[in-house]
């Protein structure tokens, strides 16, 4: 109840700016140019990064998690709802003009009853993204289940942590499954002789009263304020994952440990080594050259300041160590992203089954990954970097497979009357053709990785991630967290334009 008061509290307040915001955006050409690349610079910003000054000025506790959970929730609203009014019908707005309707009704009456289910979408991924960002928020003293499991992972107490994940999951596919069907069941109401869905308005109205009334009783009698009993399932729960966590640990150690030392002794170790200890010069060399190469001057004198304020914050071994192993997992989503994109771009039946799984995923909330990965791998960076690719994956997926689908049917048509078998097909033209998803999807599955490589600071990941939570915990290395906060800034923004400018380049 924590989690959905913040929760609720924070999107109620993001939801006052958003829509209206929203809606000026979608009116306007001028005002969407502004605004795009601050919810751009909002989005792609790591989730730790809006802690560190927030409580600068709000102290540590629910108020700056309340903010931080805000701000990071609100762009999705206003580019959903920009979006839905620049996508209602031109000929209908001009019958509504051509029969004297001012602005106002105009946008009243005709723009946002038309979009209003589009609308009520933003607001559904407004509380996704405010769900996941209350979890982490944890960090500085929010109470709810984030607390639980931030607690429960330090601890390595991994029943307690599945159990208090579990719970999180729910609470999202419950808010996830209510607001997706509002629209849809307002609609029905609306041509439905149906006399429940008719007086639907009364009975939600006698519902609140009845809460109301409720409410009231729980503040004045003991008898009714008490909470019946604490339940056996969450304990049930919780041991059973410890003995499944036991288990796995006895029997399958050596398979995961090996598995895990193979990826990190022969790829990431390498890696890191040659970003770590090459020359700073030599590395920004390259990282510049390499922007250049593939985004162009403009990406290339981003590299370079972004470069030089890493210099700046003095933890430039750390940034590294992040760079490698945000890198390597990038690396291995697109390898996941690009078999499985592909075979769901090429096969309906194969979309159909992927596609719900891939949407689970994206609901749960980072932190509920660690909890089976630490089971498996232990407190070690590597646990993090498969669960980010985990986290990272299903969204690296289904750009790959739109892109695919995308391609023309006639030029695959084509290719197969030339005799080109499935492999030709899939490499020499359907994916060629797709090179800007390709690209997106590699944007996309660097910013997941990079913000879930940093959660894993609290299972072993060390470098930025550990030095910010070491900051929030210690107040004598609060100032090294706030430089290693601005330094996960840097790379995020540095990945996302070098991606970003590549898409734009493949794509003309």
């Amino acid at each position: 109840m924590d989690t959905l008061v913040l929760i609720l509290c924070a999107v109620f307040v993001a939801l006052l700016f958003a829509i209206p915001l929203g809606v000026w955006a979608g009116l306007s050409d001028r005002v969407n140019r502004i605004i795009t690349p601050f919810l751009d610079f909002m989005q792609t910003m790591p989730t730790f990064v809006y802690l560190a000054p927030l409580t600068l000025f709000f102290l540590i506790g629910p108020a700056s998690a309340t903010i931080a959970t805000m701000i990071y929730a609100a762009p999705p609203t206003i580019r959903i709802t920009a979006h839905a009014i620049r996508t209602v019908p031109e000929t209908t707005v001009e019958a509504a003009d051509s029969m004297g309707a001012t602005r106002r009704q105009s946008l009243m009456k005709v723009l946002l009853p038309m979009s209003k289910r589009t609308v009520v979408m933003g607001v559904n991924q407004t509380i996704m993204a405010a769900l996941a960002m209350v979890t982490i928020a944890a960090l500085i003293d929010a109470p709810g289940l984030g607390k639980t499991v931030v607690s429960a992972l330090q601890t390595l107490d991994v029943g307690t942590a599945f159990n208090a994940g579990l719970a999180i999951v729910v609470l999202a596919i419950v808010l996830d499954r209510v607001t997706t069907a509002a629209s849809t069941r307002e609609e029905a109401a609306r041509g439905s002789k149906n006399r429940f869905l008719t007086w639907r308005r009364p009975l939600l109205a006698a519902g609140a009263v009845v809460t109301a009334v409720l409410v009231y009783m729980s503040n004045t009698y003991l008898w009714a304020a008490e909470f019946p009993g604490e339940g056996r399932t969450g304990s049930t729960i919780s041991s059973t994952a410890d003995s499944v966590t036991t288990w796995v640990q006895d029997n399958l150690s050596g398979l995961t440990n090996a598995f895990r030392d193979a990826l990190t002794n022969g790829l990431l170790n390498p890696f890191q080594a040659v970003l770590t200890d090459s020359p700073w010069w030599l590395v920004g060399a390259a990282l510049i050259a390499l922007a250049v190469v593939l985004g162009g001057w403009r990406a290339g004198i981003t590299t370079a300041v972004c470069v030089g304020l890493l210099l700046g914050t003095g933890v430039w071994s750390d940034a590294m160590t992040t760079m490698a192993s945000t890198l390597v997992a990038t690396v291995l989503v697109m390898l996941i992203g690009v078999t499985f994109g592909v075979w769901m771009g090429r096969s309906a039946l194969v979309d159909r089954l992927l596609r719900p799984t891939l949407d689970a995923a994206q609901v749960m909330p980072p932190f509920v990954y660690l909890v089976p990965f630490l089971a498996l791998f232990g407190a070690t960076r590597f646990t993090a970097i498969v669960a980010a690719v985990v986290y990272a994956t299903p969204v690296a997926i289904k750009i790959v497979a739109d892109g695919v689908r995308n391609v023309p049917e006639t030029t695959v048509e084509a290719a197969t009357s030339a005799g080109c078998n499935t492999w030709q097909i899939i490499t020499k033209v359907q994916l060629p053709m797709a090179r800007s998803a390709l690209t997106l999807a590699t944007n996309q599955g660097l910013i997941y990785v990079l913000s879930m490589v940093v959660v894993g600071g609290l299972v072993g990941a060390g470098a930025l991630g550990y030095d910010v939570v070491a900051g929030f915990s210690q107040g004598q290395l609060y100032g090294k967290g706030l430089a290693a906060g601005l330094a996960i800034v840097l790379l995020g923004v540095m990945f996302d334009r070098i991606t970003q400018a590549a898409a734009r380049r493949t794509s003309a």
